[in-house]
């Protein structure tokens, strides 16, 4: 098992942009702790709650917060990485942020490493990748082939609806997430999770 470097001078700060994205990153750096043959690189999740937020937010956070910390333990932030669900961009508003001047800003405050880590579509999409997971969480003896909806919340809901449950959102996730199983989320995923491997230092055998 490998552990996380504490006293790397590299650090990674993982900016979410809500509770049930915040809930599945850590499950999944806890698959990688495990998992790496290779120490990790300090990493610190921060959650904005909102993807509208990741301009003013993130910047305030950066100088207020993990900064004057960095400065202070004698370490450096060397790569920030924002993750949010695409949908958002391609459904209603494709220029809610100007990702190149926070690109621009970041670099600014001496962070060169700055990752776009975009989820298709959803946060639940994500999950969804791990459907024998969530049914035998649900105890349902069989996987259907289909679900209705046009998004990965819907289709969500329509699974729990089979057992007359509803899907809540946010920490709620906790008990779900925990029993998933992270390597086939981050397999189906491996092309959008590369650069944020990279920068934490994973090594997964193969």
């Amino acid at each position: 098992m490998a552990k996380q470097n504490e006293n790397s001078s590299l650090q990674v700060v993982l900016f979410v942009e809500g509770d049930t994205d915040e809930v599945l990153f850590k499950a999944l750096m806890d698959y990688y702790r495990n998992i790496s043959t290779t120490e990790l690189n300090p990493c610190k999740i921060c959650n904005l709650r909102g993807v509208t937020r990741y301009t003013s937010k993130l910047i305030a956070k950066l100088q207020n917060e993990y900064l004057p910390e960095a400065r202070k333990g004698g370490y450096k932030i060397q790569t920030i990485c924002c993750s949010y669900d695409t949908d958002v961009f391609e459904d209603k508003n494709p220029l809610m942020v100007n990702w190149e001047s926070l690109r621009k800003t970041v670099k600014r405050m001496g962070i060169q490493g700055f990752i776009q880590l975009g989820i298709r579509s959803s946060i639940e999409d994500w999950i969804l990748c791990d459907i024998e997971g969530i049914c035998h969480y649900l105890k349902l003896k069989t996987i259907p082939k289909t679900l209705k909806g046009n998004n990965g919340n819907e289709k969500l809901n329509d699974l729990y609806s089979k057992v007359k449950k509803t899907y809540l959102k946010g920490y709620q996730t906790k008990e779900l997430i925990a029993t998933l199983d992270m390597a086939v989320i981050r397999n189906k995923n491996e092309d959008v999770l590369t650069d944020l491997e990279t920068a934490l230092g994973v090594t997964i055998p193969s």
